[in-house]
């Protein structure tokens, strides 16, 4: 397929589109070798420094049914960025412009779409996305270049099953309400892949958010973001974050080494 472009402010991000979901997937030599690549990412230079940030991983989210593609590249400023997949082909291309340009990039956290599981599968992200090694080539703000490597496996943890608080799917119908005092989130630990392949699990994380919330100009919510270690199933929850008659979202993820994550996700009304 052509590459398509994109402006996010002024970043232009530029991806070589995969096939049709729910088909066999190949690369299009011919398209991946028209498209225009910045000059540090047409071939390795002979100097370079190791990027600090790389990570290319898998989020599937087993309530709403959906898993995509999560990345992370950072480093103290750079001005072109491109990553490539374990065959050689660009699937991103990062490129800002104009005075973004000149201020440089210290980092870019992205989401692919999450489409559902019905629509793009994990045979179809496996056979789009394979395993491997990622690298990264970039342009340093003082013109050095860098290079990276992110390691990426089909490694997907099983759902966490949240065992307490007793939680609804849907926000407008939260239940019976809980009490704040004393609120424990319990869940069983994940022993395998949704596969059914041992897995090691590096820890859970644990998010709990007030529903109703809005910060029209910014980002801000009341979160509550805790990281588990791997031998724990279970989380206390100071009753000072949380307020009467309010209703949270709490999602419990679990880790696997490799970064790929799973979420868990309801609601529930306090009292």
């Amino acid at each position: 397929m052509k590459p398509k472009g994109r402006w996010i402010g002024a970043v232009a991000v530029t991806a070589v589109a995969v096939a049709g979901f729910g088909a066999a997937r190949a690369a299009d030599a011919a398209d991946a070798e028209t498209l225009e690549l910045p000059e540090v990412c047409q071939r390795r230079p002979a100097a370079t420094s190791q990027i600090d940030t790389a990570k290319l991983i898998i989020e599937y989210n087993s309530t709403d049914g959906d898993l995509g593609i999560h990345g992370a590249f950072d480093d103290d400023g750079w001005s072109e960025m491109c990553v490539f997949d374990p065959t050689g082909r660009p699937i991103a291309v990062f490129d800002p412009r104009t005075t973004l340009n000149d201020l440089t990039m210290a980092g870019v956290f992205f989401e692919s779409r999450e489409p559902p599981t019905e629509e793009f599968s994990f045979a179809d992200l496996a056979a789009a996305f394979p395993e491997g090694r990622y690298r990264v080539r970039a342009k340093s703000f003082d013109g050095a270049a860098l290079v990276g490597t992110a390691t990426f496996t089909h490694d997907v943890p099983a759902p966490p099953k949240i065992t307490a608080p007793a939680l609804a799917d849907d926000p407008e119908q939260p239940g019976d309400p809980v009490s704040r005092e004393d609120l424990v989130v319990d869940w069983d630990p994940v022993t395998e892949t949704v596969a059914g392949d041992p897995v090691t699990i590096s820890g859970y994380q644990v998010i709990i958010t007030k529903e109703d919330h809005d910060d029209p100009h910014g980002f801000s919510r009341p979160v509550y973001d805790v990281h588990v270690p791997a031998g724990l199933d279970m989380l206390s929850v100071p009753a000072e974050f949380l307020e009467p008659d309010t209703v949270y979202e709490v999602e419990v993820l679990a880790l696997e080494v490799s970064g790929n994550q799973t979420i868990t996700v309801g609601f529930f009304l306090t009292d």
